[in-house]
């Protein structure tokens, strides 16, 4: 039977199916959804792909059957995908083919799972992926054996690495509204990255949950870029990323909770302050100045979008010696949630030299 048999209802076969943890349906193709019944794959994905998703549902494993439609017959495989930290169920895969015919090529799903600390703690965030996540990230697996688990990166680290710059601030406002969200409740991202190993760029489309107070988890999949800027997020956040663009000081982004650096600008780099491996800003900042920079973070937090006193402070060089700057900062939220967690923060260079030699631009 012809895969272009359109009047079987076949013009959904050989196309991979994308749902959540419910069965909701995601994706057909390259044709988005907002998570609808599968009902919308149409009659013969109900009848033959639908049982096998409740099954994957069940037991999370891998299906594959041959069932029949009327008179045809068909080959349907169903994958779920699992998160990375203890093999819950976050995403599923599914696909029917005419009997005798291959299967398109599967798709990349990331699934993500991260935790946060109890703000004040000082440990660090989790993070874990599942199998698939190197594959759509473009990236070296932890080990040669690796099936999902830790992702052995530093979260903040990651994205910063990742992220195209026009995306930066606005991911971070979309990291605001999974912390915002009521508890299983799906949220739809986009973003712009890049695909670390061939160094293109590449839409990711982001479909996650907050599932308790301090967990999320989530999966990613690629979409077309023309999709993604059909998609690009609402104009605060559209704004937020015009305004970082026209700043010609260095740009950092604050985790205010963790006291985390979490983005940085594409001319960051220039001013030869490192951001360490578990991204803490405590340990960048002159001793003297912590509490000033934190308590100026706290502040903007609080109050986004207002206009906050800006605080003098040394960083240490990759050398180890200190420049000092003047931090301008603003809270980030796309939301009236008053509560903010994410803060911008320009980092003007300043001349100053103290008596203990904190040297400076």
């Amino acid at each position: 039977m012809s895969m272009t048999a359109s009047s079987k209802g076949t013009r959904h076969a050989g196309q991979w199916l994308a749902l959540d943890e419910d069965g909701m349906l995601y994706a057909i193709g390259e044709t988005l959804y907002t998570g609808v019944s599968i009902n919308h794959a149409g009659a013969i994905a109900k009848r033959v792909v639908a049982p096998l998703i409740d099954q994957a549902r069940k037991d999370h494993r891998e299906q594959r059957a041959t069932r029949r439609y009327g008179e045809d017959a068909y080959q349907v495989w169903v994958k779920p995908a699992l998160g990375g930290r203890d093999g819950a169920l976050i995403g599923i895969l599914a696909c029917y083919v005419p009997a005798g015919e291959p299967f398109p090529s599967t798709p990349a799903i990331a699934t993500w799972e991260w935790e946060e600390p109890p703000a004040g703690s000082g440990q660090p965030l989790r993070h874990w992926w599942g199998e698939d996540a190197p594959r759509l990230y473009g990236v070296e697996p932890p080990s040669d054996d690796w099936h999902g688990g830790e992702s052995g990166r530093d979260p903040y680290r990651f994205m910063d690495g990742i992220l195209t710059e026009d995306f930066r601030v606005a991911t971070t406002a979309i990291m605001q509204d999974f912390r915002d969200a009521e508890i299983n409740s799906p949220l739809i991202k986009f973003m712009e990255q890049l695909h670390v190993a061939s160094g293109t760029r590449q839409g990711v489309r982001a479909v996650g949950r907050k599932k308790g107070e301090n967990f999320y988890a989530g999966f990613s999949m690629r979409v077309d870029l023309s999709t993604l800027h059909k998609a690009l997020p609402g104009p605060l956040l559209r704004q937020l990323g015009a305004y970082a663009a026209i700043i010609t000081d260095p740009l950092v982004i604050i985790d205010t909770v963790h006291d985390a650096v979490v983005m940085t600008s594409d001319d960051y780099p220039k001013i030869d302050v490192p951001v360490p491996a578990n991204s803490s800003l405590r340990s960048m900042i002159h001793p003297e100045q912590v509490t000033a920079v934190i308590a100026l973070l706290h502040d903007a937090a609080a109050r986004p979008g207002k206009r906050c006193e800006p605080v003098e402070a040394g960083l240490r060089t990759a050398i180890g010696a200190w420049r000092w700057f003047r931090f301008h900062a603003v809270g980030i939220s796309d939301s009236a949630t008053p509560d903010n967690q994410f803060v911008m923060c320009r980092l003007e260079s300043i001349d100053r030299l103290n008596s203990d030699g904190m040297d400076t631009a």
